[in-house]
């Protein structure tokens, strides 16, 4: 798989160097940027698969850019930093980063680190995506059991029949159970019957 890659540097030289060193099979140039601004722009239009950002911008616009990136076009980053600058590893480590480059790149290692960075961020999404999930899943069982045991309260039945009344007009209305539950609740509450 061709990845396509958006090359944020100030710098010229060093944008063309890493462009030269992409082998056209397996990557591509999808954009060049100089700074971060133009960089969001050209991530808007081209969608590359990564990012690779120099680390010199002013004011930590390199780690406020790789955050950008990554919450509002889905794109992982990788730094470009000088060798033995120990505050860029640390920063790194902190905001997200999918890789880390030190100058001189040599083209395998652009390709390897590039490659990581891409599965490593496919990775963290699907993880983010599945912690959503069971929360949002277990914010429906509260939910339900609130809701059953409002039903148990106000119509004198049992916990399995409050159970099955939710079920059956989720059943009948063809909706979640979760939103039948929130609505029971808000009935209660409107009666003021609600504990």
């Amino acid at each position: 798989m061709t990845r396509s890659i958006l090359l944020v540097d100030p710098d010229r030289a060093h944008r063309a160097h890493l462009a030269r060193g992409l082998d056209a099979n397996v990557a591509r140039v999808a954009g060049e940027a100089t700074d971060p601004d133009e960089a969001m722009r050209l991530a808007a239009m081209t969608r590359p698969d990564v990012a690779i950002v120099a680390t010199y911008f002013q004011n930590g616009e390199d780690f406020h850019l790789v955050g950008r990136l990554a919450t509002e076009h889905g794109i992982p980053s990788i730094l470009l930093s000088h060798a033995g600058d120990r505050t860029v590893m640390t920063r790194a480590t902190q905001s997200g980063v999918m890789g880390l480059l030190v100058r001189p790149v040599d083209p395998a290692t652009l390709l390897a680190v590039t490659e990581l960075a891409v599965c490593r961020f496919q990775e963290t999404l699907a993880l983010r995506r599945e912690a959503e999930a069971l929360r949002r899943m277990l914010e429906s069982r509260k939910t339900i059991e609130r809701a059953k045991g409002l039903l148990m309260e106000m119509e004198g039945i049992a916990e399995q029949e409050a159970f099955a009344r939710l079920r059956q007009k989720s059943m009948d209305t063809q909706r979640p159970m979760a939103e039948i539950a929130r609505a029971v609740i808000l009935a209660a509450e409107v009666s003021g019957r609600a504990r």
